[in-house]
C-alpha cells in the first residue's frame, strides 16, 4: 500500500478515517471537518503502518498484554523514525497516544473489520 492509496482509504472509509482525525486533533489542536487531509495522512501513514504491523490493533489482544506491547515499542520507533524525518516526535506522540485510545474503543464488528482489512492491505 502506498501513502497515497492510504489517504484515498482514510477519505473514503470513515471507520478508519474518524480515529485517524481524532487522533491527529490530539496531536495538532486541530480538527478535519472535510475528510482527513492529505499532509495529514502522509503523517498518519507511518504510524497506523507500524501500529498495525508490528504492534497489532488491540481487540486482538488482551488489554495487558497490548498496553505492554505498545510501551515496549512505540516510543523507540518514534524517536528513530520521526526524528530521521525532521518530524516533531513529541505531536506524533500524541497523535499515536490519541490513536491507541481511539482504537481500544472500537467494539463494532464493522469497524473492527475495516481495520484489519488495513492492516491486511499494508501486509502486502
Amino acid at each position: 500500500m502506498t501513502q497515497e492509496e492510504f489517504a484515498d482509504l482514510v477519505g473514503r472509509d470513515p471507520a478508519i478515517g474518524r480515529p485517524l482525525q481524532q487522533a491527529l486533533a490530539a496531536a495538532r489542536r486541530q480538527t478535519y471537518t472535510t475528510g482527513i487531509e492529505v499532509a495529514a495522512a502522509a503523517v498518519m501513514f507511518p504510524l497506523v503502518s507500524f501500529v498495525v504491523q508490528q504492534i497489532g490493533l488491540p481487540w486482538l489482544y488482551e488489554a495487558r498484554r497490548y498496553s505492554e506491547l505498545w510501551r515496549a515499542r512505540f516510543h523507540d520507533w518514534i524517536d528513530t523514525e520521526y526524528a530521521q524525518t525532521g518530524r516533531d516526535p513529541d505531536e506524533i506522540e500524541k497523535a499515536g497516544d490519541a490513536l491507541r485510545l481511539e482504537l481500544a474503543k472500537v467494539t463494532d464488528p464493522g469497524v473492527k473489520a475495516a481495520w484489519e482489512r488495513l492492516a491486511r492491505m499494508l501486509a502486502k
